[in-house]
């Protein structure tokens, strides 16, 4: 499993926020690639995407984490 965290900074809008990007192995030979976000300290949102191989969760998983990254979250 292959996790990636990052976080942003206090704004006007709200608390410090998080988003968590994480490639699991599932029971059925598939790749899940988990993404959660929310507020620091509090419950996220959870979503999951299925994909066929390795290589295309890896992908997808780059490309969320290069967007956030984008939009002033940070590596922590």
């Amino acid at each position: 499993m292959a996790v990636c965290f990052l976080q942003r900074a206090p704004t006007l809008k709200g608390g410090p926020r998080f988003y968590r990007i994480a490639i699991e192995g599932n029971l059925f030979g598939e790749w899940s690639v988990v993404f959660e976000w929310g507020i620091c300290g509090c419950r996220g949102t959870r979503r999951i995407k299925l994909f066929n191989d390795l290589r295309a969760a890896s992908l997808a998983a780059d490309v969320s984490r290069n967007r956030m990254l984008s939009k002033g979250y940070d590596r922590a």
